[in-house]
Formats: C-alpha cells, structure tokens, sequence
C-alpha cells in the first residue's frame, strides 16, 4: 500500500482510464474497488492518528493552563512581597539614596518611569476625544450581497474535514 499521495496519484490514473475509451470496463472497476480499498484503510490509519494528536493536545492545553495559573500565583506573590518590603523601606526612612543594605542585595526605592499615569474621573470633551474608524464587515456583507464593489468582495467559504 502506498503513500496518500501514491492513492491520489491512483485516483488521477482511474480518472485517465475513465475518460479513456479505449479502456475495458472491467479494468476501470476493478481499478476504482483497489484504489477504493486503499484509500479507506490510509484514511482510518489517519483519523487514528489525528484522534490520538487531538487527545494529546488538549490534555497539554490543560497541563498548560495549570501551569500557568500557578505562575500567575507566584507573580501574584512576589508583588505582594515587593509592595510590603518597599512600604516598610518607606516607613522606616530607608527610602533614600543609600537604600537598604540586606545581606548580599542592596534595595532600594525608586520612582516609576514610563507616561504618567493618567486617571479620567468626568466626562472628556469632545475636543479630547479620537474617532477610530473601521470597516463594519458585517455591513460590508450584506452591502455585498446586493452589490458590487471596486474596494471589497465576497470570497468562497474554505471547506474542511468532519470525522464522525
């Protein structure tokens, strides 16, 4: 038995032989129940194989969601550590230049840089305001079904594999 590709190659040659006068009935169907037969058996080996990937996959999403939410538990901590040493650095005075000497590390407290952080409490002007403009692809479609257009057009639906 042959590749996938081999049994496609088989299919182009059965679709040869059908278009073909000169080629006995018989030997066309006898081709179409071989080719059939293989293709069958490669794609059951191939749902086994994409039914097992599957499996693997989604238990790694779920072994990759665990980890992930015990990094968030870590990087929660750690700012909650980082936080209450900077609060006691500030309330102890150890929030100047020479900081806080502790064992090998030296901390010290430092401002933020970046944009300042800017909280909005009322309403903003319009003047203050940006527009941002988007295609409505929704529109678009239903503009597209009626009509015809230089800037846009309908494109076929992909097609895909159901396994059952």
């Amino acid at each position: 038995m042959g590749t996938l590709y081999d049994i496609v190659g088989e299919y182009m040659e059965l679709y040869s032989m059908l278009t073909d006068p000169e080629v006995e009935e018989q030997t066309v169907l006898d081709t179409l129940e071989a080719v059939k037969g293989e293709l069958e058996v490669k794609a059951e080996g191939y749902v086994k194989v994409i039914r097992q990937l599957d499996a693997e996959a989604k238990a790694l999403d779920a072994e990759a969601e665990f980890f992930k939410q015990k990094a968030t538990v870590r990087k929660n901590n750690i700012k909650r550590m980082k936080e209450a040493l900077c609060s006691a650095m500030i309330a102890t005075g150890h929030d100047d230049k020479a900081g806080l000497s502790a064992g090998d590390f030296t901390l010290k407290v430092q401002n933020n840089g970046g944009v300042q952080p800017l909280k909005i409490t009322g309403d903003v002007p319009p003047s203050m305001m940006k527009v941002i403009y988007e295609p409505d692809n929704e529109r678009i479609r239903e503009y597209l079904k009626e009509n015809s257009a230089d800037w846009a057009h309908l494109e076929e639906r992909g097609r895909h594999l159901a396994i059952k």
